[in-house]
């Protein structure tokens, strides 16, 4: 059913994620449930992405990446660049108090499974387009 499937014409997904394996399957995954994916293995490459694409409509990123940044200031600069992108933050543990330091992200703790991944993406998005 149509419903099943991304709601806009390719709602484009950045996937941030240091593990080759790990990016692969989030990837195909995407792709397979109508997403369009760009795959980024560190937040300092996926913030050189969001300066030369404007249509990224979900960051999908793990928070700690190996680099200069980190997926809180990946996280922020999108945020600051568009302050419509849906942010969806992987981390090993949400201790309390720590959505404070990226308020405009959606907390998903490890292990995940995409099949949790892809309603939170499409409730999010679906959200996102009725505000605008």
């Amino acid at each position: 059913m149509p419903e099943f499937k991304a709601s806009s014409p390719q709602t484009v997904v950045l996937v941030v994620e240091p593990d080759p394996y790990v990016r692969a399957m989030a990837a195909d995954v995407l792709d397979q449930e109508g997403f369009e994916v760009i795959e980024a293995s560190s937040a300092d490459y996926a913030s050189t992405i969001l300066q030369s694409r404007n249509d990224v409509s979900v960051l999908f990123t793990e928070a700690a990446t190996p680099g200069v940044l980190n997926g809180f200031d990946l996280t922020r600069i999108a945020h600051t660049q568009n302050p419509q992108i849906v942010v969806i933050m992987v981390v090993g543990a949400l201790p309390s108090g720590f959505s404070g330091a990226a308020p405009e992200a959606r907390f998903v703790c490890k292990p995940y499974r995409m099949a949790d991944v892809i309603p939170l993406i499409r409730e999010l998005t679906r959200d996102q387009s009725h505000s605008g």
